[in-house]
């Protein structure tokens, strides 16, 4: 049964309804300004069944929390690496593991976030970087974020968020949604002509939006 006080309602500028069933089991609902909180929940409703079978998924295929034990595997640009716990100095990846200093373990959550961060900051900048050139566009500042409901966002005046998880993505996922959100610094919708920019620099980009929805559950620390 739907809980109809917990549905997640954004009002914005544009002419129809969207529903979506969020990462953690939440139901956020997009909307037009003017669209009543009744006809909403007759929305939600009409669309239950979907929302308890996107439930049920999520619930099914949520990883285990890790246990920062060696063999232990984490994802990295797409790709696996075992974590290997040793007399290192720092975290670093070597061949196909992810080296980590033993003397870290008691705060290894907090030092392999750190680490994302940290990598995220280096590979995502000098890739916005990079796309804001070719996209003759530009922007104000860059910040990260581990926000569960989005993988990017551009504020108004070009301000440019991504959640730092990215970096466990493929490189062309992570060049999905900068250029995602670059084009945003030019159109501030979902417009026609706002996925036609994206086409044009991404055209494979509905390849990577397909594997955010599949594989999104998978970026976790």
């Amino acid at each position: 049964m739907i809980d109809l006080s917990e549905v997640k309602i954004i009002y914005e500028r544009r002419t129809s309804l969207v529903l979506k069933v969020l990462r953690d089991g939440t139901i956020q609902v997009r909307a037009p300004f003017f669209v009543p909180k009744p006809i909403i929940n007759e929305f939600v409703k009409k669309h239950s069944r979907m929302i308890e079978k996107n439930r049920e998924r999520i619930l099914l295929s949520k990883p285990k929390r890790k246990k920062y034990v060696n063999g232990e595997k984490f994802l990295y640009l797409g790709n696996e690496y075992q974590l290997q716990v040793g007399n290192y100095t720092q975290i670093k990846l070597e061949k196909d593991k992810l080296l980590f200093p033993e003397a870290l373990l008691f705060r290894a959550k907090k030092e392999i976030e750190n680490w994302y961060v940290k990598s995220a900051r280096e590979f995502i900048g000098s890739y916005v970087e990079q796309y804001a050139k070719e996209m003759k566009t530009s922007f104000v500042t860059i910040s990260y974020s581990d926000t569960i409901s989005k993988w990017g966002s551009c504020t108004h005046d070009n301000r440019l968020q991504f959640n730092w998880r990215l970096i466990m993505t493929p490189v062309l996922v992570v060049r999905y949604v900068i250029i995602h959100e670059l084009a945003h610094t030019i159109e501030k919708n979902h417009s026609r002509a706002f996925w036609s920019r994206v086409a044009a620099f991404n055209p494979s980009y509905k390849q990577q939006i397909k594997w955010l929805r599949d594989n999104g559950n998978r970026l976790v620390t």
